[in-house]
């Protein structure tokens, strides 16, 4: 890919979440990329005057940072930072910096560079999990460090308060939190799919994502124009013209963000329809779309977003905010990392294949202080209002056994006499042959369909290569979605979903074809859905959609629907 700056430069990829924007790019590179640059002998002074300011500045930000998290979050998490002091202040750090940089005759900079990696590898190669810990605290120093010593402010001064599209070859979750914190307008990644946590989390923030973007991030500049448009196809323009841009204002002028959900059907049946929320900032968005059912809160990202484990009152408090935001229902999932959600704090072991590894409900009941540390605060947050809490990714009886043993534990310890409800996500599909079992422990469960239907497919729903595979509407799938609704009817099982297909309209139709009847969706979807649902009759679908589901033929069931409900065609882009 090549391009002038002021050519217009036109892009398709895969959509995470639908939206349009234009704003200026930020390309966010991980790594600070250091040039090797020779010295003469009478510039050694100088470049060590570079090196001690560049210390100097660094020992400040640091002590800052350490006020700022004691006032915040208290003394224990401002220690952290003493260890950063103490590598800052390491009698050996700067007269090795010196001597190397009188051996080698080389700019500063990449004296450090080679410092701070050859620090931070020997640290990782420690076998003491703790001590090993440190190469990131290595990282951050030696990154503040280089910074000073370039002239680079940082990401967030960088960026600004002015809006701007997030341009990487990949983000965390964690880091889209951290940028969410700015005017974040839109997010383009080289890799990634369309059912990534980083597609969920952007469609949960109401910004378009793009991702599979080849080389997109080697190309683009800090400060160019990037226009997203994802409402009816994937459009990304780097450096659109006048005419592009006079285009998409005219038509986000005439577009309403969101909308007042409806919730019941032509033929008067009532859909429970729920958002799925992240971080407590999206509370606010309830009251614009007049829900009152938050349908999946994932609390994993109060973990991600803290220092260290945060506290059972901390972890109360942000619950019992969502709870007392959700009167008729909140659905509090218990902590998922593991995977691509990783804790700084809280390593875990490298994996081949980590969203099948040591993740979610696996790693909750072999860490039994973390879980019921959080169970404690859900259940007191469950005073405020209607409260069902979940488990993640239950794959064996075992595991039921395990969750309603703590369970029952935290409940005879708190002393409570009619404790919440409690219930399981089915995200793989070993749990769906073992409903018996679950209708001995629980009478609900929710379909969590993205990791479903990756594990249904054995697609990774992080590679673009395989994005056109990863369909809910094909009928393998629905067919193991109408099956196990039927089975768990039988056992007195109500089933939830919490998962994109519910979003897609194709999706949802095909979910109340199979008799479901509580939705949680992403808030982004809500004028889509708001507008739908008075137009459908659900005893239609309740009759046609099996039929079409279990029918013995190849196509498109997405296209059948529309051929048998034409009058819903404007809403499937």
């Amino acid at each position: 890919m090549s391009q002038n700056s002021k050519q217009s430069v036109f892009l398709r990829g895969i959509i995470g979440s639908k939206g349009a924007c234009v704003a200026r790019a930020y390309v966010f590179r991980k790594r600070i990329e250091v040039k090797k640059t020779p010295i003469t002998p009478d510039q050694i002074d100088r470049e060590l005057e570079r090196l001690d300011a560049a210390i100097r500045l660094t020992r400040t930000d640091i002590l800052n940072s350490r006020s700022k998290a004691e006032e915040k979050h208290g003394e224990k998490y401002a220690a952290i930072f003493d260890s950063h002091l103490l590598m800052l202040e390491d009698p050996q750090f700067r007269p090795r910096l010196v001597q190397r940089l009188k051996s080698d005759m080389v700019n500063v900079e990449s004296i450090v560079r080679v410092r701070i990696d050859e620090i931070q590898a020997a640290f990782s190669a420690i076998a003491d999990p703790y001590l090993r810990e440190r190469a990131i605290d290595i990282k951050d120093v030696g990154d503040q460090l280089l910074r000073h010593l370039m002239g680079l402010e940082g990401p967030a001064a960088e960026i600004g308060d002015e809006p701007y599209v997030l341009i990487a070859a990949e983000v965390t979750p964690s880091e889209i939190l951290e940028f969410a914190r700015g005017s974040l307008e839109g997010i383009c990644l080289d890799s990634g799919g369309a059912t990534s946590h980083v597609a969920i989390l952007s469609g949960a923030l109401g910004i378009p994502s793009v991702f599979g973007l080849d080389n997109l991030s080697l190309v683009a500049r800090t400060g160019e124009t990037v226009l997203i448009d994802t409402r009816s196809e994937c459009r990304v323009v780097l450096n659109p013209d006048k005419k592009e841009l006079t285009e998409l204002n005219r038509s986000l002028k005439d577009e309403k963000r969101f909308g007042k959900v409806s919730c019941c059907t032509a033929d008067g049946f009532k859909v429970n329809i729920g958002v799925n929320i992240a971080r407590t900032e999206e509370l606010s968005l309830l009251k614009k779309l007049e829900i009152q059912r938050i349908g999946l809160f994932r609390s994993e990202f109060i973990f991600m977003e803290s220092m260290d484990l945060p506290s059972e009152k901390f972890q109360r408090d942000v619950y019992s905010k969502v709870v007392k935001a959700a009167p008729d229902m909140a659905v509090l999932r218990t902590v998922d990392i593991g995977s691509d959600k990783p804790l700084r704090y809280l390593p875990l072991s490298h994996e081949e294949n980590p969203a099948m590894g040591f993740r979610s409900i696996r790693f909750s009941l072999s860490r039994p202080d973390i879980l019921k540390t959080q169970l404690r605060a859900m259940m007191h947050a469950a005073k405020h209002g209607k409260v069902r809490i979940i488990f993640p990714m239950v794959t064996v009886p075992e595991e039921l056994a395990g969750i309603d043993k703590l369970y029952k534990s935290v409940v005879e310890e708190l002393k409570i006499e009619e404790p919440p409800e409690w219930g399981i996500m089915v995200e793989v599909p070993s749990a769906m042959f073992m409903l018996d079992q679950i209708a001995d422990y629980t009478s609900y469960i929710s379909l969590g369909t993205n990791d479903l239907l990756q594990f249904f497919y054995a697609i990774d729903r992080t590679n673009e290569k395989l994005a056109g595979l990863a369909d809910h509407m094909c009928r393998p799938f629905l067919r193991l979605i109408y099956q196990t609704v039927a089975r768990a009817t039988e056992l007195g099982i109500k089933v939830g979903v919490c998962g994109e297909m519910a979003s897609d309209p194709a999706g949802l139709i095909a979910l109340l074809g199979a008799g479901i009847d509580e939705v949680s969706i992403r808030p982004a979807a809500a004028a889509a859905i708001s507008e739908m649902i008075p137009g459908i009759d659900r005893a239609k679908l309740l009759k046609i959609m099996p039929e079409l589901v279990f029918a013995r033929k190849d196509g498109d069931v997405r296209k059948e629907i529309l051929k048998e409900f034409s009058y819903l065609t404007e809403f499937f882009n």
